[in-house]
């Protein structure tokens, strides 16, 4: 879980205060200091270090240390410094160790960009006048075909057929830059089935991806990219209250056909992340409690706060279902971290409610054992009974599935009724309970796990392999999944 606290200024003078006295006689670049400040941290703190550096790479690991001082020890600019430490931090090969800062991007070479622009084609209609002219000529135009416009009203594309049966062509209908000009093609769709389409989107800089896009009466979504809605002509059918909150949002409930209905998540890392899910759960219960399948998405879903998912559990368990605690390094600095955070919950009823009591527990556990390992408390899901729906539950993943939006899936699979479907995860949650402590220089602060999973299963850079592999070639997961569970009936 990525929650990081923050200390007070006066922690981060006091740090700064003690590298400055670390060698009184030699002035050290300030990525020096830096750098001494994350060796310490990593190596006194994160839960990783016993597993990460061994035996059979120390020689190794000893070598890039050594090589990182000696390339740094004049660099005094952040950048330099922010791609020399990030190196040696790739040593670990753990996404929950990093830098807490803004990632400084190496800009593209502008002539990659214009090579990319020239392979992307364009259409015979450079105006909205012009395709408004051939519109009104045509008879019979499928549904997509037409002038749409993007939420913000910042611009409009036209959609035509193009030579190919069932495929078509969204082109601007007006200059965006010197590169994205009218008439360029800005996606392509190929429907798969009725009012839904594989949607080849071209990015900004040209880059392009795969991606469902759907037909919605007056709109048409791309999954997490943008929705259009239509302009002219005018559309056949407009979309309801309904519609709008079931089918167009991204993060949605939506009942897919009579026997699978559909839970769309948002990122755990959204701000209040348990409460918008609750919500979302309350207000569609009488759908999700009567429906024989239901499809969970977490697909892209980076992980945050593991209570987010805690609203499903009712209707995914069959028996208790168990969340472990984390096994914490026990550290000074860790207590410092956790006891911080526990003061600092307490002005907040709804946090103090829920992380206190573990807190606590962990806390009063590092003091009696200090320098050694303490288990964090299990938290069990048990209810009376399983719900007689959903019968089967599918769990939707991918490789942007990470953290603990990984673990609530493992844990989500302790039911019987849950199958993981999609492609093998990320591979980030073997060393949670991140937190950051601040380094010496540019007000930089360094993220690290405290603790490392009890789970049996571990899948640092492995991930999670699915119980159904979606084929590369397949756009619709949700129709794919649907298929798969009918026949679970």
């Amino acid at each position: 879980m990525k929650k990081i606290s923050i200390l007070s200024a006066a922690t981060v003078l006091l740090s700064l205060g003690t590298f400055a006295q670390d060698n009184p006689e030699k002035k050290q670049s300030l990525c020096s200091r830096n750098f001494d400040a994350v060796y310490q941290k990593v190596e006194d703190n994160y839960a990783g270090w016993s597993e990460k550096v061994t035996s059979r790479n120390q020689r190794k690991f000893d070598k890039i240390t050594e090589e990182t001082k000696e390339k740094i020890t004049d660099i005094n600019e952040p950048e330099a410094c922010y791609h020399a430490i990030n190196e040696w931090l790739a040593f670990f090969e753990d996404g929950h160790l990093f830098l807490n800062i803004p990632p400084f991007v190496k800009p593209e070479d502008p002539s990659d960009i214009v090579k990319r622009a020239s392979k992307v084609g364009s259409v015979s209609f450079k105006n909205e006048p012009t395709f408004k002219k051939y519109l009104d000529k045509q008879k019979n135009l499928p549904e997509i075909v037409g002038i749409w416009e993007n939420d913000d009203k910042t611009y409009r594309v036209g959609i035509v057929a193009s030579s190919k049966k069932n495929r078509y062509e969204a082109f601007l209908l007006s200059d965006r830059d010197e590169l994205w000009t009218a008439g360029k093609v800005k996606f392509e769709l190929k429907e798969e089935e009725k009012d839904r389409f594989e949607t080849n989107y071209y990015y900004a800089d040209f880059t392009d991806e795969k991606k469902l896009g759907r037909l919605v009466k007056n709109y048409f979504v791309i999954d997490d990219v943008y929705k259009l809605q239509k302009i002219y002509p005018a559309p056949l059918e407009e979309v309801n209250n309904q519609d709008i909150l079931t089918r167009i949002p991204q993060w949605r409930v939506e009942k897919v056909n009579s026997n699978t209905a559909l839970i769309t998540l948002p990122p755990f890392t959204i701000v209040d992340a348990a409460d918008y899910i609750l919500d979302m759960v309350n207000n569609n219960k009488a759908v999700i409690a009567n429906t024989e399948n239901l499809i969970v998405d977490l697909r892209n879903n980076p992980g945050g706060d593991e209570n987010a998912f805690s609203a499903l559990y009712p209707f995914i368990a069959d028996k208790p279902i168990i969340r472990k605690g984390g096994m914490f390094r026990s550290s000074e600095e860790n207590l410092i971290l956790l006891t911080h955070e526990l003061e600092s919950i307490q002005a907040f009823p709804k946090y103090k409610r829920i992380l206190a009591p573990k807190l606590q527990e962990v806390i009063a556990g590092m003091k009696n054992n200090l320098g050694g390992d303490v288990q964090g408390p299990d938290k069990v899901f048990q209810y009376l009974r399983a719900t007689p729906y959903p019968k089967n539950v599918a769990i939707l993943v991918n490789e942007n599935t990470a953290s603990t939006a990984e673990s609530v899936t493992l844990e989500a699979k302790q039911s019987d009724k849950t199958v993981i479907i999609g492609t093998k995860t990320k591979g980030l949650a073997d060393y949670i309970e991140v937190r950051d402590w601040g380094l010496p220089a540019f007000g930089w602060r360094l993220a690290f796990g405290l603790a490392k999973s009890a789970r049996e299963t571990r899948i640092d850079n492995k991930g999670i392999n699915p119980d159904v592999k979606v084929p590369k070639k397949e756009t619709d997961w949700i129709q794919f999944t649907t298929e798969y569970l009918s026949k679970k009936r």
